[in-house]
Order: structure tokens, then C-alpha cells, then sequence
């Protein structure tokens, strides 16, 4: 069976000359990694889009899109996931969201046991149904965060910061 995905977001190749159209928002090193490689997640908007770009010195750069509104829907998933189910959480046994239309794009995030770092914690991964990555291999574009990354390194602040941005009509 053929999937059948989105057309493409503008595809950044150089994280740091965005081609034109493609809008820096921020980046923040990945420290849950170091001190093997300096992994950056960097941010872009492309229209109504959010593009999150995973780069290093030693890999290319793989991208991640979804719509704008992912950023406030991840801090509420995350918060869905972090309470115990007899009080509105994620049901017993389960390790992911139900897919969700999020701006016409369906979503899942999910925990996921070793979020490839080396010290093999696990993370969460945003799933997004509707576009294809952007290799060859005809699957979901999905991005993984580790634990540490999120909760300790800054990234979950910088969710809400950009949500709060998105919420208000300031992004």
C-alpha cells in the first residue's frame, strides 16, 4: 500500500543559511549527547509551519515539520503523559498518544525506551502521519528527545516559550 503524504516543506540543508522563505527562530545544543558531538535542534518557520531541524559536525541535518500549533500541543501532550491516568493522564498501558489532527496534520507522540543517546535513556518522539521524511525510505517524519534534554537541558522551556509566542501572535 502506497502512503500518500503532504507535499514538502522548503528543505533546510544548511541550518545556519536558511534558504529564503524559512525564518531562524532559535537553537539550543543537545547536552545530554556531549561530549561526543554537539547536536543542535534549530527551529524555523516556514508560513504556518514549524520546521525543527537535528544537525552536528558529524551527521546531516534531518528535519522535522509539522504545523505551528504543534508547540502548544507538545507541552499539553507532555503534561497528559506526566499524569497518572485516574487523573485525566495517558490510560494504563499505553506508550502513545491516539493520532491527533493538529492544523489539518495528524500527530502522535509517544515514549519511546532509548532515545539514541549514548547512554541509551529513554525520550519522547513526535510522530507526524502526514508528511514523509525526507529520505528515500517511504516513512512518517518523527524527532526523538531524550529525557535529559527535554527536563534538564532546556528543551522543554524553549516548547513553552515558543508556545506561549504562538498562543499570543507573536511568533
Amino acid at each position: 500500500m502506497t502512503k500518500h503524504y503532504l507535499p514538502p516543506l522548503i528543505k533546510i540543508t544548511d541550518p545556519d543559511n536558511p534558504p529564503q522563505g524559512v525564518r531562524f527562530l532559535t537553537r539550543i545544543i543537545d547536552s545530554s549527547i556531549l561530549p561526543i558531538s554537539k547536536r543542535y535542534s534549530s527551529f524555523f518557520q516556514q508560513g504556518e509551519h514549524l520546521s525543527i531541524v537535528l544537525h552536528s559536525i558529524n551527521l546531516s541535518p534531518r528535519q522535522f515539520d509539522a504545523p505551528l500549533a504543534v508547540l502548544p500541543w507538545f507541552v499539553d501532550k507532555l503534561d497528559f503523559f506526566m499524569k497518572p491516568s485516574t487523573q485525566g493522564g495517558l490510560p494504563p498501558n499505553k506508550i502513545a498518544t491516539d493520532k491527533e489532527q493538529v492544523n489539518g496534520e495528524y500527530l502522535i507522540l509517544g515514549r519511546c525506551m532509548d532515545a539514541g543517546v549514548p547512554s541509551g535513556e529513554g525520550g519522547y518522539d513526535i510522530t507526524n502521519l502526514s508528511r514523509g521524511d525526507y529520505s528515500t525510505a517511504p516513512i512518517e517524519q518523527e524527532v526523538t528527545f531524550s529525557d535529559s534534554y527535554l527536563f534538564k537541558g532546556g528543551l522543554l522551556d524553549l516548547f513553552k516559550d515558543l508556545a506561549a509566542k504562538y498562543k499570543n501572535g507573536t511568533l
